[in-house]
């Protein structure tokens, strides 16, 4: 069988849930910041989707067999001054995740061309995502498809 690349219907919301309360619950085990559970998911895909449309992103899904095997939402973003004019339109990646018993099957590899595909369509020569540090499987997948580490994103606890 071979896997379909297409936009997010209203029918696939249930399905997409299911696969972000994994990247929620799997993100939760790799850092204390992170939340998981329904509750999650659901906001993830309600913040994915007021996104994409405020910031002319779109959402697919990665479809087998009738089934929701993959997700990705994006959506277009400037950055400041301090970045070099050709790279400061990007579009960037919100949200990525491949149904655990799918994932080292190049499902994730599709996805990201898919959004190489998006920027490229929107005239952005720069795509970017943020990874959780510790999340070496993904990290080698974006390292895999062209991408390269540029800043780290630090956090400190108040009390």
């Amino acid at each position: 069988m071979s896997i379909t690349l297409r936009p997010i219907r209203d029918s696939d919301r249930e399905a997409v849930t299911g696969l972000l309360m994994q990247l929620a619950a799997h993100e939760a085990d790799l850092s204390s910041t992170r939340a998981s559970g329904l509750s999650t998911a659901q906001a993830l895909l309600e913040a994915d989707s007021t996104q994409t449309r405020a910031h002319g992103g779109a959402q697919f899904v990665a479809e087998l067999a009738g089934a929701c095997i993959g997700y990705l939402a994006l959506r277009l973003g400037r950055t400041g001054p301090y970045v070099h004019d050709d790279l400061r339109d990007h579009v960037l990646i919100e949200n990525i995740v491949v149904d655990a018993g799918q994932r080292g099957t190049g499902i994730g590899q599709m996805l990201l061309a898919q959004a190489e595909r998006f920027a490229r369509e929107c005239g952005c020569r720069a795509l970017q995502l943020g990874a959780l540090t510790g999340n070496d499987v993904a990290l080698r997948a974006y390292r895999r498809a062209g991408f390269e580490p540029v800043s780290y994103e630090m956090l400190k606890r108040l009390d």
